[in-house]
């Protein structure tokens, strides 16, 4: 979450208090919106390891005669 810190509802807490974001000594609320937050995190976290788990294994790129052989470099 970048510079922000996410802290969900703890298991047995007391039920006013929802998950919050904090940065900066500013904290967020999301005793309302926490359920679809951690779904909308839960989301993104599916997505990062399904594109991280594509890309490797994707076959690497094949490089040209020129960067092989170093000529792309030469002047």
């Amino acid at each position: 979450m970048g510079k922000w810190t996410y802290t969900p509802v703890s298991p047995g807490s007391a039920l006013e208090k929802g998950a919050t974001l904090q940065h900066e000594g500013l904290e967020v609320d999301l005793h309302y919106s926490s359920s679809i937050f951690e779904d909308f995190l839960d989301v993104v976290y599916r997505i990062q390891n399904e594109f991280n788990r594509r890309f490797h294994e994707a076959a690497p790129l094949k490089t040209s005669v020129a960067e092989r052989s170093g000529q792309m470099f030469r002047e």
